[in-house]
């Protein structure tokens, strides 16, 4: 009796853990048609572009947040939700990555600390293997960081920058100043909702940022070939140590890649991110006939991530058109005079002091022309690093939207040689310095560019030729007189002796005359008594 309770205890003990099991299967088959159902509900989500008047209509994506953005102009394609706050999980990493590249040699040294390889969870996305005083060059730590999206190397990056710049004090430790550093970055690249407290992107409440912002950090990152190649590779390979017999691989999981599902042909590069409190996060590059745009998707789940990336991306590539301002600005014109502006004069090769940038468009869509924009001019907002040649700048709008803009500089010839100064001031050598080198720092390009520098006053120039000119002309006449004159007494008495032979020539010519006068008289008086006779 007593033993068949016992296996009666033991069957209802067996029995509640089934049903357990049980329950918690349906519990967890019950959430994913919620995810389903969640991500139907967002697609009905209003589409901010959508009510721009003559706008192309956007696709109905299952994300929360997205954002189409034209990389050089910065022109929104398309927005949905896009200063909406989310978490960016490890689309973090690109920003992390572009102050590496700006910042660092790819044959630098990153040394992996203690803090860099335990402060990320264990069943995190990582590298493994590494132990603290282990080694990557900078080159190899940033594939592992865009391929394998390793946390502790994202980590260890961070860390080397911020080390390298000095950032960190005593009492800091390097990654938080390396997050200062983002954080500044992010606000001169134009971020207003975003803030960052780690280098990798795991979650925490005061990690955030929006689909316009990231889509900013973007459009720098996606600028660098370099990364654009690191981050479009689904494949990387080497030796953590030179002793290691084999190599490491790793694989991307970005289906957007080459042989992957979802490959995209255009795509110039990407990155996935994913925290269960953001859901799956993706930002990408594409290019198709000269336009580059850039793709945000916030809130979505697998794999529409990827087909929600390559719709914004059709949708973008056959509804929109570029334009160039110069080929078809017709409201604004500058008009330069013959001096700077031909091909042989005093100074060589001239071109216009003034002129539009070149490679300035706009975005539109293929239904609008050139002449649909509205345009404006802006003398004040001319605070541009290392641009001091923009004069003034032409904004254009569509609809309303800012659609792309043209900067007026001051012209400059590429076969150029000398810098010209025009003007009663002089500019200083570190001013001229600063507009011709790339880096100012150098200061064996700041000499020879010294060296190139020719100043030239024009209007100085030209009253020391008039001055010239004027003094030749008194100089000439000065020596007509003296050739006329002579002053001397001996002088006198040689104009008198002269003008005596004159004289004398003059008197013996009118003698001469008067007998051939008198000869041919006295002839035709011998004729005419001749004739009588």
């Amino acid at each position: 009796m007593k033993a068949t309770k016992i296996i009666y205890q033991f069957l209802s003990f067996l029995t509640a853990i089934a049903l357990l099991a049980t329950c918690t299967t349906i519990t967890v088959r019950a959430a994913e048609p919620d995810r389903e159902a969640e991500r139907e509900e967002r697609k009905t989500l209003p589409i901010q572009t959508d009510s721009v008047e003559n706008w192309p209509k956007g696709p109905a994506i299952g994300a929360r947040s997205a954002i189409l953005m034209e990389m050089n102009t910065h022109t929104i394609l398309y927005a949905k939700n896009i200063h909406e706050k989310n978490y960016p999980a490890s689309t973090t990493k690109i920003l992390t990555c572009l102050l590496a590249m700006q910042n660092c040699t790819m044959d630098e040294t990153v040394t992996f600390s203690y803090d860099s390889i335990h402060d990320v969870p264990i069943d995190g996305s990582k590298l493994g293997g590494v132990d603290e005083g282990d080694t990557l060059t900078m080159e190899q730590a940033l594939y592992c960081i865009l391929v394998q999206s390793a946390n502790e190397v994202a980590s260890a990056v961070g860390e080397h920058v911020a080390q390298k710049l000095h950032l960190a004090n005593e009492n800091q430790k390097p990654i938080d100043a390396f997050a200062e550093l983002m954080n500044k970055k992010a606000a001169e690249l134009g971020c207003k909702n975003t803030h960052f407290v780690n280098a990798n992107g795991l979650y925490d409440d005061n990690h955030y940022t929006t689909a316009y912002d990231l889509a900013l950090i973007g459009c720098e990152f996606f600028n660098n070939e370099m990364l654009c190649k690191m981050s479009s590779s689904p494949q990387y390979h080497f030796r953590l140590n030179p002793t290691d017999e084999d190599e490491r691989w790793m694989t991307s999981k970005n289906q957007l890649y080459k042989g992957k599902p979802y490959e995209y042909s255009y795509l110039l590069g990407s990155k996935t991110g994913f925290v269960s409190q953001s859901r799956q996060t993706l930002v990408s590059a594409a290019e198709k006939n000269g336009m580059k745009l850039v793709c945000v998707i916030f809130c979505e789940e697998t794999p529409y991530q990827f087909e929600d990336t390559i719709a914004l991306f059709q949708y973008g590539f056959e509804n929109f058109q570029k334009l160039s301002v110069n080929e078809n600005e017709t409201n604004y014109k500058i008009i330069t005079g013959d001096l700077f502006d031909t091909d042989n004069d005093l100074f060589g090769d001239s071109t216009p002091l003034m002129a539009m940038e070149d490679d300035s468009y706009v975005i539109l869509p293929n239904t609008a022309d050139f002449a649909d924009t509205v345009s404006s001019l802006d003398y004040e907002n001319q605070s541009i690093p290392d641009r001091q040649d923009v004069i003034a700048t032409i904004n254009y709008t569509y609809s309303g939207t800012p659609v792309g803009s043209c900067r007026i500089i001051f012209s400059k010839s590429d076969k150029t040689d000398f810098t010209f100064a025009r003007g009663d001031s002089i500019p200083e050598i570190a001013e001229i310095t600063k507009a011709n080198k790339n880096d100012p720092q150098d200061e064996t390009s700041v000499s020879d560019d010294i060296n190139k520098v020719i100043f030239i006053n024009i209007q100085n120039v030209i009253i020391g030729i008039l001055a010239l000119a004027a003094l030749a002309i008194f100089i000439l006449f000065i020596i007509s007189i003296l050739k006329s004159y002579n002053f001397s007494s001996r002088g006198q008495s040689n104009r008198r002796r002269r003008k005596r032979r004159q004289e004398s020539r003059l008197e013996r010519l009118q003698s001469f005359r008067r007998r051939m006068r008198e000869q041919k008289y006295q002839r035709k008086k011998r004729k005419a008594y001749k004739k009588r006779k």
